[in-house]
């Protein structure tokens, strides 16, 4: 049998002949009479309805092993479904590769609890691929992957935190047909497994590195010896120089993955927020801790950048096409793209389905992204992240970045 995949997509209104739909479609297109275990993303128009959608879906696919989260958009590899009903399954039917849903309640803002819970999960299994989706308002993501390391080492991870209507606060999380938010939900991938992992940036470098030479906890204070804002003023063309909100939501920082490392590789920066500044200290604030002598860019969110990027990253990927190895794939796009960035919709996938084909895809629109990265699982912002699942023997990571 090997492994049968299949994505089906749809966009109708009435929620449970959606959520069949969906269902239907993934199963006929994997060929399978039945799933081994399905991924399923929704968007908040069918908020009332996802216990309701998600037993339909158990039902047609003939499996209790369903994961998934609610979503502000979702996507196939050849569609991007933005600000209106839709929902994407994902039906996988193996006997090499072996699937297995994980969820945790993370409570009030208790990530250690939560990484313990998914590590007794995961005890005795290899260590395989996980998929996360995690409810961003109940913990920052990137505290949960810290525990995570700690608790269960070894498990490469990549997915997203789950997104929603921001008019309408809170995630919800999919486990079987149990909807719950302030919680982790997931899939455990093991067996035969063969991935290709790639992420593509959304932004691009202000100039050259810099360094930080004065910093205290998420301000920083100097940098390569000059007060902060001064710096980054340098660095603008005067119109901008003297209105950085103008620039919100496009101006941010770039730190290394490792806040050790000495120097940033190309491409491989995490995105944080430019919170606000300090103009009587000439400081920055920002999004995260930062530590004397440890290197920084300015970048800017930018669409051609993100098309440029992206073309580099599916071609750094597409020897594992070449290969005929790959049977389904997962794509985590950053809900700062889509149409926000591109001014129109469906401009990855268009992408992505050049490049792959058919291949079955799901995906969705998330508030923040996780791949591994020099050894570790980390979170980015305003990134695609493209994960490439096929079965055979294991090839190394591809970092796409």
């Amino acid at each position: 049998m090997a492994t049968n995949a299949g994505v089906g997509l749809s966009t109708e209104s009435e929620a449970v002949a959606a959520a069949r739909a969906a269902a239907r479609d993934a199963l006929e297109k994997s060929g399978s009479g039945r799933a081994d275990w399905g991924l399923v993303f929704i968007t908040t128009a069918h908020r009332p309805h996802f216990a309701e959608m998600l037993a339909a879906i158990q039902k047609t696919l003939g499996t209790d092993l369903i994961a998934g989260c609610s979503a502000a958009g979702v996507l196939t590899g050849s569609e991007e479904i933005e600000a209106r009903p839709g929902v994407v399954v994902l039906s996988v039917r193996s006997d090499r590769l072996r699937g297995n849903t994980l969820y945790a309640s993370i409570g009030d803002g208790e990530p250690r609890a939560a990484a313990g819970d998914i590590a007794r999960q995961l005890m005795g299994h290899p260590a395989g691929l996980l998929v996360l989706l995690p409810d961003p308002l109940a913990v920052p993501p990137d505290h949960l992957l810290h525990e995570l390391g700690r608790a269960a080492p070894g498990f490469e991870a990549i997915g997203a935190a789950a997104s929603g209507d921001p008019a309408l606060r809170g995630t919800f999380q999919f486990y079987g047909r149990n909807v719950a938010s302030r919680s982790l939900a997931g899939l455990h991938l093991s067996g035969d497994l063969r991935r290709t992992i790639g992420v593509t940036q959304g932004c691009q470098p202000l100039g050259a590195q810099a360094r930080i030479t004065g910093g205290d906890g998420n301000v920083i204070l100097e940098i390569d010896g000059r007060p902060a804002l001064e710096v980054l003023r340098s660095r603008l063309p005067p119109p901008l120089a003297d209105s950085l909100e103008r620039l919100g939501g496009h101006l941010f920082v770039g730190l290394p993955p490792d806040p050790n490392l000495d120097t940033i590789a190309p491409g491989e920066y995490l995105v944080r927020h430019l919170v606000g500044v300090d103009a009587t200290r000439g400081a920055l604030i920002v999004a995260a801790t930062v530590r004397a002598n440890q290197p920084l860019q300015f970048v800017l969110r930018d669409a051609q950048a993100a098309r440029d990027d992206l073309k580099a990253m599916l071609k750094r990927v597409a020897p594992a096409i070449v290969s005929g190895t790959c049977r389904f794939g997962f794509y985590f796009n950053c809900a700062g793209r889509g149409t926000s960035l591109y001014g129109m919709p469906g401009i990855d996938t268009a992408y992505i389905s050049a490049a792959l084909g058919d291949l079955p895809i799901a995906g969705f629109f998330g508030n923040a992204e996780i791949a591994p990265l020099r050894g570790q699982n980390r979170l980015f912002t305003y990134t695609g992240v493209l994960a490439l699942i096929g079965d055979g023997e294991e090839a190394p990571t591809a970092s796409g970045v």
